[in-house]
């Protein structure tokens, strides 16, 4: 008898392939029958421009995998708790209508978002509660105490906690009241690692990269201080831009390519000299596992990073200022070679998304058996 998973996520399905998208398909794939929720915007989303609006609808992706597109509730859910109890009630009267349309009764909950406890224990099912974010870190309409509180509360009802591999995340859950298991994030191996079979023929361009969001967190002056010293090479820059890189863009070898598949941009990582994760150092991203530091690896790729989340646990150069980030990138280029590159790549190949779907079918087959 198949068994129905709701997937409650902090994004847009098909934005990019998260940890929650990778996580949710496996197991429509393996036997149950599962309905990804987008993650809610506020009604002050539609301000912005560039905000797109859906209709909201229940949406047959592929066999046993649905998706609910994201609706509007109200703002200040994070901040007020009257706010936040109305948004609870309308969440899951949103949810619960459109899963009554085909019949579906959660055995669990697989929830990334925090915010709404109450809810959680509305649907009668089993929890997973993942936390990949320090939530409480975030920025804009948020009352960090109050995200604490309720997060404290999601914990306290969930079956099973997961966090990814930074122990900061680790020591917070845990002083919440529930230790963690502890998961890192994965890369799609098969696909990063491909250029193994090209290596001898591989070149290397003059060429530094980033790949992911550049948003608050994304340190624009190293950027522009690493054009600088290094304007033998050309910086790429690929992913979506939520704050003003205009005044960046004017440096000559810097280059915006906007928002690429993997597909399109593994690639251009292969042929690259060196990968960087030029954050900013707060307590949001002290607690991040970065998605994009496997997906390097895998690609062979020498690494350089600020000290932010676990990176210090991994093969990379880690740098504390300005200048020695730029000695650490000279540095990587010099050192590297095409043994190295096979070596990070086969390190790498431990945190496939395989490894971690099968850890959370594991999970989920003993809690719902």
């Amino acid at each position: 008898m198949t068994k129905d998973v709701l997937f409650l996520s902090s994004n847009r399905y098909g934005d990019f392939p998260s940890r929650k998208t990778r996580f949710s398909k496996y197991l429509s794939e393996n036997g149950f029958r599962v309905v990804y929720v987008d993650s809610p915007h506020t009604y002050l989303a539609y301000l912005k421009k560039d905000f797109k609006v859906e209709k909201i609808r229940l949406e047959k992706v592929s066999e046993n995998f649905y998706v609910l597109r994201t609706f509007p509730i109200l703002p200040f859910f994070k901040k007020y708790p009257l706010f936040n109890k109305l948004d609870e009630e309308i969440y899951f009267r949103i949810i619960a209508s459109y899963l009554n349309e085909i019949s579906f009764k959660p055995n669990l909950v697989f929830t990334y978002i925090p915010f709404f406890p109450q809810a959680l224990k509305r649907f009668g099912a089993k929890v997973i509660y993942d936390c990949v974010d320090d939530h409480a870190s975030f920025g804009g309409l948020i009352n960090p105490q109050f995200v604490n509180e309720l997060e404290r509360r999601t914990v306290k009802i969930s079956d099973v906690v997961i966090t990814t591999g930074n122990s900061l995340l680790k020591e917070k859950l845990t002083a919440f009241g529930k230790a963690p298991i502890q998961i890192p994030n994965g890369v799609d191996y098969a696909l990063f690692s491909k250029w193994l079979e090209i290596k001898d023929a591989l070149k290397i361009k003059k060429q530094i990269v980033y790949v992911g969001a550049i948003s608050s967190w994304f340190d624009l002056e190293l950027i522009k201080f690493l054009s600088e010293h290094l304007s033998d090479f050309e910086l790429l820059l690929i992913g979506f831009a939520s704050v003003d890189i205009s005044a960046l863009l004017t440096g000559k070898n810097i280059k915006f390519l906007g928002k690429l598949t993997q597909e399109s941009f593994a690639p251009i990582l292969w042929e690259s000299s060196v990968a960087i994760i030029p954050f900013k150092l707060n307590d949001l991203t002290k607690k991040i596992d970065p998605l994009k530091a496997y997906e390097y690896l895998a690609s062979g790729l020498p690494v350089v990073s600020t000290p932010v989340g676990n990176v210090s646990s991994l093969p990379i150069y880690v740098a504390q200022t300005k200048e020695e980030f730029l000695r650490k990138v000279e540095l990587a280029i010099s050192e590297d070679s095409i043994e190295k590159r096979v070596k990070r790549a086969i390190y790498a190949k431990e945190f496939s998304w395989e490894n971690r779907n099968r850890q959370i079918l594991d999970i989920v087959e003993e809690l719902i058996h």
